[in-house]
């Protein structure tokens, strides 16, 4: 499946691989760069901060393993490098990924990346200053209760941190990607197995690569992000495409299932095909432009795309008048353009063709009562002859 859009360029793979080994390359150079220059001030940085995180009153820190400090070291200076090139990164895969995004994937992905930025950033301050001095504060205390002669290993006090700052940061990314996809209507009841596999998959996979020797608490910091991303995202999860909602796929005359939209087309965007009052059996919208707004036909391929549509019927447009591209999408995405062969306005019977080639037909008729409108529903006749 493959959609060409407008403002897409026409370029070979090699030079998107290109580009894109470019705008990698710099990132990483500069988060080198950065790793080194932490590098040189890291250790008064873990002392202030091993200063700050110390429950006791007399120096209770000890080093028992000296060779793990300079993991230690590397590891932190790694994180701060990565947390300071973070907007380069952000400004490189901006400029990279724009061209190919839908309008809602472009507002999606500005607000992921604002959003995820800002609460990653809460969630580190919220846990270096407030989270990790609380909980070793009350087991220190908790060992003095019991007489206990506390000595605490300053390496695994940092290296726990870490890995709790690490999936922080990791679990800040994917909330914000599923709550800000609901946000924008890319996340529903139908998306939500194609989000969790590809988030909760690439969770799991960073967390338990890059944690490899921490054990049982890998396992458990890999299911508390599950479970935190799962209950932020819940809402959308389980809530029903806007546009749709309310609206089930029908079954036509030879048992398949079909998910249908209805383009009402005209240039003030008022014209109805049916009265409001009328009950529909498929979702409806409007367009003023569809035959030459570029951000109509992406608004519609983004439809058809997200909620799967096996068909659209299009009223108020010829088939001629659809542009090239636009139809090849449509064909892409698996799905078939009706044409209104009735040009009258609003009538009790409708006749739409496939691809305006007379050939096959779909009718839709009001039925019930003509004189009160509340009481009409449209009935849906597939395999209609004229």
């Amino acid at each position: 499946m493959t959609l060409n859009l407008e403002h897409d360029q026409h370029s070979h793979v090699q030079d998107h691989l290109n580009e894109l080994t470019a705008r990698v390359t710099l990132v990483v150079f500069l988060s080198s760069l950065f790793t080194g220059l932490w590098l040189t001030q890291i250790d008064s940085i873990l002392d202030f901060v091993l200063q700050f995180l110390n429950p006791c009153v007399e120096g209770c820190l000890n080093l028992y393993d000296p060779a793990r400090w300079s993991a230690v070291r590397w590891m932190s200076s790694a994180l701060l490098g990565i947390g300071t090139a973070l907007p380069i990164f952000l400004q490189q895969g901006w400029k990279f990924i724009h061209p190919g995004l839908l309008p809602t994937e472009r507002r999606w992905v500005k607000s992921w990346l604002l959003g995820s930025s800002v609460t990653l950033l809460l969630s580190v301050l919220a846990t270096v200053v407030l989270i990790f001095p609380i909980a070793f504060d009350i087991g220190h205390q908790t060992h003095e209760s019991v007489q206990l002669d506390a000595r605490y290993d300053a390496i695994q006090m940092l290296t726990l941190i870490i890995a709790v700052i690490w999936t922080e940061i990791i679990v800040a990314c994917a909330l914000s990607a599923m709550v800000l996809a609901g946000v924008v209507g890319l996340l529903n009841k139908d998306t939500a197995d194609w989000w969790r596999i590809r988030v909760y998959g690439l969770v799991v996979l960073l967390l338990l690569a890059s944690l490899p020797n921490e054990g049982g608490l890998t396992v458990l910091l890999t299911i508390l992000s599950i479970l935190i991303i799962e209950r932020g995202a819940r809402k959308w999860i389980q809530s029903e495409p806007p546009l749709f909602k309310g609206k089930k796929p029908l079954m036509d005359h030879e048992g398949g299932i079909r998910k249908i939209l209805l383009i009402n087309h005209s240039i003030d965007g008022k014209r109805q095909l049916f009265h409001p009052a009328v009950k529909l059996p498929i979702a409806n919208t409007s367009t003023k432009a569809l035959d030459i707004s570029t951000s109509e036909q992406e608004q519609i391929l983004e439809i058809i795309l997200h909620n799967r549509l096996t068909d659209i019927f299009i009223d108020g447009l010829p088939f001629n008048t659809l542009p090239k591209t636009f139809r090849e999408n449509c064909r892409s995405l698996g799905c078939s353009i009706w044409i209104n062969q009735n040009f009258e306005g609003e009538t009790q019977t409708t006749m739409f063709s496939l691809n305006d080639e007379l050939r096959d037909f779909i009718l839709l008729k009001i039925s019930k009562d003509v004189t009160n409108r509340e009481n009409q529903r449209v009935q849906i006749i597939f395999d209609a002859s004229m």
